[in-house]
Parts: structure tokens; C-alpha cells; sequence
């Protein structure tokens, strides 16, 4: 009983108190950090889960042509993120996120309004990628340099929280928005916002435009160990970052780090499928009103809850462990649903996907940092994000193709 009691204490310690000191003490940066996370978060996510139906319903796409282009954007930020990974490095925190939330807006508005295909494809073959790239792995790299190391997981582990707040909330705004606004905001037939998917994306230009505001407030971070800004300085030149992207290469951690990067791959494209198929799939399998929004929501509900207690319950463990392990339940979780094609088969398929990745993906950020040297963060950064990313070309692809296939738009 005794050490039942002392077990139940050190996981208070872990799952409340610690995060509440931690936030308690932090720099006023660390709180801004947080915030920009749910932003950008909720941006991406509900871009993400109406993106190929932005497509094929706005513009025409079928789902193969839809499916290819999400591809093209998920590579798109993959090949900018490798580029823009040593310019993080010179240009420092505050610069990059200005810049990337500035580009975000912009791309995002002319989403919302253009009726051109070709001006939609500048945006998200272009513009879009480059934006979020930029900003994405910053990010990261201000909570290594906003930290302690004996407090990195915890606060990582409420930066994922953060996250899925953001997912949480898209996934009910967007059937709020789709299933409560069928004919948009607009009166005038002509109005591209007479279109509730339309409405979905200015949601985003919002949470950019509040982004690029908070980011104007954020202070430049020295690297770890440096007593130099990352950015700006004449110390920083880009023949510097070009021997720092040698350095990495030269790394033996960056090949291992590289090499887990792939074997997740397949990993990351479950959860890709869950934004360019499973819409589709949803409102043709189930009709037009179904809430796909509610149904990916139980995926952030369940982080949310789940990974706070996961973290303190399992400090000591290796991060390769906790990433092979919650790697297996989520491979598992997609069979659910091709057993069950029904909701409770839809649900039983988030669910397991969920509680796998509850396990694995909050420590991929942190065996992320623990494997960038300080002042190259920028670099292993994009590098994380890569993944995640590169999955969408195949996912979009297969996704695309299936749907064509077996599961076709009514005509």
C-alpha cells in the first residue's frame, strides 16, 4: 500500500505538478511558443482534412489529380524544409517565424478568394510549402533553447498537448462550419464564400494572421551553450551554415537519426490518410453529413488525455523503445476499419490509432532534439518534419487511386 501511495504521488508530481511549475517559471517566450503551436496547429490540421475536397469540389480535381497534388504539396515542404533548415540557423527564431507566418497569410487568403486553378497551385506548390516549412521546425528549436534538459520531455510533451488542442477544435469547426453553414457566409451566389469549404480555409487565414501577430512579440533565442544570437549577427554568415550543413553530414547521429526518420515513414502515412482519404471516404460511405470532423477529433482527445499521463509514467524509458512499441499499435489500428465499415468500425480505427501514437510520437520530437547539436538545430528540425511530409506523395497517390477506384463521387 505504501508504495502504491508513493507511485500514485510521483505521477501527480509528473502529470500536474511539474507542468504547472514548469509554466509557472517559464519565460514569457515559452508561453508565445505554446500559443504560435495551437495556432499554426489548427491551421494545418483543418487545411489538411478538407484540402483534396477543396480541390475536386473548387476546382475541379479529380480524386487521382487531388491525391497527386496533395502528394506534390506534402513533397513540396519536404525539399523546402531541407533548404530552409541552415537559413533557420542564420536568420534566427523570430525572423523565421515572422517570415513564415507572414508567407502563411498571404497563400492562405488567395486560397480562400482565387477561382484560378493555376494561381491555387502557385500557392500550395510554392508559396504555402515554403511558409510552412519555415516556420514549423522553429518551434522545437525555441523550446531546446527555452529549457532545461531535466525539463525537455515535460515540456515537450505539453508542446504535442498543444497540438492536439488545435486538431481537437478543427475537427469539430470543421463540421460546425461545413454541416451548419451549407451555402457559406455569402448571399451572393457568385461569392467563392458561398462555399462552406472555402469557409473552413479563411478559418485558417484567421489563425495565421493571429500567428504572424504573436510572433512580431517574439525576442531572438541564442543557441544552447552560445551566448550569441542565432540570428542577425556578423558572426553568422551563410559560409558558416553551409560548414555546419558539412558538419551534419558528417555526423554519425544524423545517419542514425535519418535512418529512424525512414523506418517511420509508413507509420506517418496512416495518419496522412486520415486527411487526403478519409474525408472522402467518409461522406461517400456514410453520406454527405457525415461528421469526419468529430470522428478525427477523438485522435487529439484521447493525446491530449493520454499523453501527459504516458510521459510521466515512462521518464526512464529509451526513446528507440517507446517509438518501436506504440510504432506496432499504430500500424495495427487501419485493419479495424477494413473489418468494420461502419462508424464504430471508423471510431475503433481512431481510437487504436491513437493510443499508439499517444506512446511513440511525442518522444520523436524529443529524440529529435536530443540528437541536434546546438546551433545546428534548424537543420535536424526540417529533418524531423521531413517524414511527416515526404508521406504524403505516396499517401495522396494510393489514396487518390483507391478512391477513384473502389470508392467513386456519386455522378
Amino acid at each position: 500500500l505504501t508504495k502504491a501511495w508513493g507511485a500514485s504521488g510521483t505521477m501527480w508530481e509528473s502529470v500536474v505538478r511539474r507542468p504547472l511549475h514548469l509554466l509557472k517559471t517559464a519565460p514569457r517566450e515559452l508561453w508565445l511558443v505554446y500559443v504560435l503551436k495551437a495556432l499554426d496547429s489548427y491551421g494545418y490540421f483543418a487545411l489538411s482534412e478538407v484540402f483534396t475536397m477543396l480541390l475536386s469540389d473548387e476546382f475541379g480535381a479529380s480524386d487521382t489529380v487531388a491525391g497527386a497534388v496533395y502528394g506534390g504539396w506534402g513533397m513540396a515542404i519536404t525539399l523546402y524544409g531541407i533548404l530552409t533548415g541552415t537559413l533557420i540557423d542564420a536568420m534566427g527564431v523570430r525572423t523565421s517565424l515572422v517570415a513564415s507566418y507572414a508567407l502563411q497569410t498571404a497563400s492562405r487568403l488567395v486560397l480562400v478568394g482565387t477561382r484560378s486553378t493555376a494561381l491555387a497551385y502557385a500557392m500550395i506548390f510554392f508559396v504555402q510549402p515554403l511558409a510552412s516549412s519555415w516556420g514549423a521546425p522553429v518551434l522545437t528549436i525555441a523550446i531546446k533553447r527555452l529549457v532545461r534538459d531535466a525539463d525537455r520531455t515535460v515540456s515537450f510533451g505539453l508542446f504535442y498537448a498543444m497540438m492536439n488542442v488545435a486538431a481537437l477544435l478543427s475537427g469539430f469547426a470543421i463540421d460546425a462550419l461545413r454541416l451548419g453553414l451549407p451555402n457559406g457566409i455569402s448571399n451572393d451566389e457568385s461569392s467563392p464564400l458561398r462555399s462552406p469549404v472555402r469557409v473552413v480555409v479563411l478559418s485558417t487565414v484567421a489563425t495565421s494572421l493571429g500567428a504572424l501577430c504573436v510572433s512580431w512579440r517574439f525576442r531572438d533565442l541564442p543557441p544552447s551553450g552560445s551566448g550569441t544570437s542565432s540570428g542577425g549577427g556578423p558572426s553568422v554568415t551563410w559560409r558558416t551554415q553551409a560548414e555546419n550543413a558539412r558538419g551534419v553530414l558528417r555526423n554519425r547521429r544524423f545517419w542514425q537519426f535519418l535512418a529512424m526518420a525512414v523506418f517511420t515513414l509508413n507509420l506517418k502515412q496512416i495518419f496522412r490518410h486520415m486527411d487526403a482519404t478519409f474525408p472522402k471516404y467518409a461522406v461517400r460511405a456514410f453520406g454527405c453529413d457525415a461528421p469526419f470532423g468529430s470522428i478525427y477529433a477523438i485522435n487529439p482527445a484521447m493525446i491530449i488525455l493520454g499523453v501527459p499521463i504516458v510521459a510521466a509514467a515512462t521518464p526512464r524509458v529509451r526513446h528507440f523503445d517507446m517509438i518501436f512499441r506504440g510504432g506496432w499499435i499504430t500500424a495495427l489500428s487501419p485493419f479495424l476499419l477494413a473489418w468494420r465499415q461502419t462508424y464504430a468500425g471508423a471510431c475503433a480505427f481512431v481510437t487504436v490509432l491513437s493510443l499508439g501514437e499517444m506512446v511513440w510520437s511525442p518522444r520523436w520530437y524529443d529524440y529529435t532534439m536530443a540528437c541536434a547539436p546546438p546551433g545546428k538545430e534548424g537543420v535536424f528540425g526540417a529533418l524531423a518534419l521531413a517524414p511527416v511530409f515526404a508521406a504524403k506523395l505516396p499517401t495522396g497517390l494510393l489514396g487518390g487511386y483507391l478512391l477513384q477506384t473502389h470508392c467513386p463521387a456519386a455522378p
